[in-house]
């Protein structure tokens, strides 16, 4: 009878600790498929797959393709614009060339140390910029999406599919790099054959020109480069010669599009990423050209207002200093 009595009582053990086993074995489980990932060949690309998020390249559009149930889109219209914001549940699709893939630890001050949360953010960075310049126009678009709250397995994942794809990223830059540095012969090739057909008959030098005929030449130049530039600034000063020869020249306004001639040079473009440096006598204005890229940051310069008075070159170098500031501050709101 005794032993009667106590074979249930195993029984119902065995049973509650089949269904403790089982209901830990599930919760395990469970665990480990919201943390699964997983890389898949797919035609023309390659994607990765996690719950909350999916990433996939595409070789032959030399673009990614970025869906996740929740995160931060961020938009800022180039070269300034007021930037638009969604949040939630996102599908981004952003050029390959330019673009920045990059992992963060969240971590918490814990007194003096940080700790680790056990969750990253991820950020992709991109632009339409250097596709825009392989064409012969300028960036139309910035973006940047973020994804928080990945669990740290997830993101150290990820990481690894995006070092591959850097491999990817670099070789489309360099072929899109190598289409703008043969355009930008061409282009030269054929200002310099054009500059050579153009080129008026020597004329005499000792036959000294009018005042109507010097201003009608420095008006010429002038009105070709608005016309090359697409405005006319507000605020302008030129110096020429005695044949009606521009030497310098500057012309702005106040959304920051600026025309610079100086040393036989002249650039259309606009303030963004300007430096200005007053030297003896001029200022020197450093500004991205129409082939300026993050990788290759070396800015043209340019030196105007030799021969003004040092009030006039003060004027005219806080005013482009503000422009500056400007919009680097509105860059700045754009990324944040």
């Amino acid at each position: 009878m005794e032993m009667n009595g106590i074979l249930p009582i195993l029984w119902w053990a065995i049973a509650v600790a089949a269904v403790v086993g089982a209901c830990v074995y599930g919760f395990m489980e469970y665990q480990a498929y919201l943390l699964r990932t997983r890389v898949d060949g797919v035609p023309g690309g390659l994607r990765f797959t996690s719950l909350g998020f999916t990433v996939q390249a595409s070789y032959g559009k030399r673009e990614l393709e970025v869906r996740t149930k929740t995160g931060e889109y961020t938009r800022q219209p180039l070269p300034s614009g007021d930037p638009s914001v969604e949040m939630g549940s996102l599908a981004a699709i952003m050029p390959a060339a330019g673009l920045q893939m990059q992992v963060f630890r969240i971590v918490v001050k814990n007194g003096e140390e940080p700790k680790e949360t056990g969750y990253s953010s991820i950020v992709f960075n991109g632009s339409d910029e250097m596709n825009m310049k392989a064409q012969g126009k300028l960036g139309t678009i910035r973006s940047v999406l973020r994804i928080d709250q990945v669990p740290a397995s997830i993101a150290a994942d990820f990481q690894r599919f995006a070092n591959g794809l850097n491999n990817w990223i670099g070789k489309v830059e360099g072929g899109l790099a190598a289409d703008i540095a043969a355009q930008r012969r061409a282009a030269e090739e054929k200002a310099k054959a054009e500059a050579a057909a153009a080129a008026p008959p020597k004329e005499d030098l000792s036959v000294p020109l009018t005042d109507e005929e010097r201003d009608a030449r420095v008006a010429a130049q002038i009105a070709g480069w608005r016309e090359a530039a697409g405005f006319k600034g507000s605020t302008s000063e030129v110096n020429f010669d005695a044949r009606g020869h521009v030497i310098w020249f500057i012309d702005l306004d106040q959304r920051g599009r600026i025309t610079l001639h100086s040393s036989k040079r002249t650039v259309f473009t606009t303030l963004k990423g300007a430096k200005v440096t007053a030297l003896s006598g001029e200022l020197e204005l450093s500004v991205r050209d129409e082939y300026w890229t993050e990788d290759d940051s070396e800015l043209p310069t340019f030196r105007v207002l030799l021969g003004v008075s040092p009030e006039v070159r003060q004027a005219w170098k806080e005013r482009l200093e503000i422009i500056i500031q400007g919009l680097e501050r509105d860059a700045g709101l754009g990324k944040a």
